[in-house]
C-alpha cells in the first residue's frame, strides 16, 4: 500500500479511536498526533540507536472514578488483518520507555485495533513475560545493548510490573461504532458536569 494511503488510514483510525474514547464520556480532553499544538505531547525519544523519535497516535486526560485526571497515550492500528504482533511489541517497548523515563506524562497505555491478533496468546498479551519479550525485541534502541541476556538484566522489574497494570487492549468494530453516543447527548452530559463543577 502506498505511503500516503497508509498515512491516511492511520489518521482516520486515530480520529475514529479518539471519537470512540470521547464517546465513552470518560475523557476530559483528547487529541491526536495530527494536532499541531498537542502532537508534541505524544512524541518521545528512544534512549539509544539511530531512530531517535517515536510517537503515539492519540492522547488525553481521563475523567471520573479511579482514573480521574490520569493522562493516557494510545497506539491505534486501523487494520483488518491479524498481522499486528510486531506493532504491539513496539507499543509495549514504547510504553516501558515512557513509564521508565517520563512517568509524569502518561499514566495509562492503550492499544486500540479493529482486528484481534495473536489470538492463541490473547489472554497473556498484557503480562510481564510479554512485556519483557517486547522490550528485548527492541533492546538496542531501548536499552542500548545487542546481547539479549545483558539487555534483560537492564530491565526494571518494578516498571514492568507497574506497566502491566496500566495496559489496555481494546478491539473496536465498525458495527460497534454505530452505537456511539450522539454528539448532542454527549454535550448534555458534559454540560451537566460543568454545571456541577465536575468538568
Amino acid at each position: 500500500m502506498p505511503g500516503e494511503q497508509l498515512h491516511q488510514m492511520g489518521a482516520d483510525g486515530a480520529q475514529r479511536a479518539k471519537t470512540w474514547l470521547d464517546s465513552t464520556t470518560r475523557t476530559r480532553s483528547s487529541w491526536t498526533n495530527e494536532d499541531p499544538v498537542a502532537a508534541s505531547r505524544l512524541t518521545f525519544n528512544w534512549p539509544h540507536g539511530k531512530q531517535t523519535e517515536f510517537s503515539f497516535d492519540v492522547g488525553g486526560i481521563l475523567f471520573g472514578e479511579e482514573f480521574d485526571n490520569h493522562l493516557f497515550v494510545a497506539e491505534v492500528k486501523n487494520y483488518s488483518t491479524d498481522s499486528q504482533g510486531k506493532h504491539f511489541d513496539d507499543f509495549l517497548a514504547k510504553a516501558y520507555c515512557v513509564l521508565k523515563n517520563h512517568s509524569q506524562v502518561a499514566d495509562q497505555f492503550m492499544f486500540l485495533t479493529w482486528h484481534p491478533f495473536r489470538v492463541t496468546s490473547w489472554t497473556r498479551l498484557t503480562e510481564a513475560d510479554t512485556v519483557v519479550a517486547a522490550c528485548l525485541s527492541n533492546r538496542e534502541r531501548l536499552l542500548g545493548e545487542a546481547d539479549a541476556g545483558k539487555a534483560q538484566a537492564l530491565l526494571d522489574d518494578d516498571v514492568i510490573d507497574e506497566l502491566c497494570g496500566r495496559l489496555w487492549l481494546i478491539v473496536l468494530s465498525e458495527k460497534q461504532e454505530e452505537l456511539l453516543i450522539s454528539p448532542r447527548d454527549r454535550a448534555l452530559i458534559v454540560t451537566r458536569r460543568i454545571e456541577e463543577g465536575l468538568q
